[in-house]
């Protein structure tokens, strides 16, 4: 018989960098592109990758694009703030 693959937290933690953009977005939400122009191009775009983070437009403003938190990096944000005992 086979068995499905189960669901999992990712293994992968997020950078100090990474973590800090993550948590302007989950704080601030998308706005518009100017409250992440500190954050480096290669930091937003690891979060990107792992699925953290995506880039799209605004609601509001369909031809605006701002990064929005996805919910698997909402999820790593509150799996990598707790401790393992």
């Amino acid at each position: 018989m086979v068995g499905y693959a189960k669901r999992r937290m990712p293994g992968e933690r997020p950078s100090k960098d990474q973590r800090r953009f993550l948590e302007a977005l989950r704080d601030l939400g998308p706005r518009d592109n100017a409250q992440t122009a500190a954050v480096r191009k290669s930091t937003k775009r690891a979060c990107q990758v792992r699925g953290w983070a995506e880039w799209r437009c605004l609601d509001v403003s369909p031809g605006m694009r701002a990064w929005h938190l996805t919910i698997i990096g909402r999820n790593v944000l509150n799996y990598s703030g707790q401790r393992r005992g």
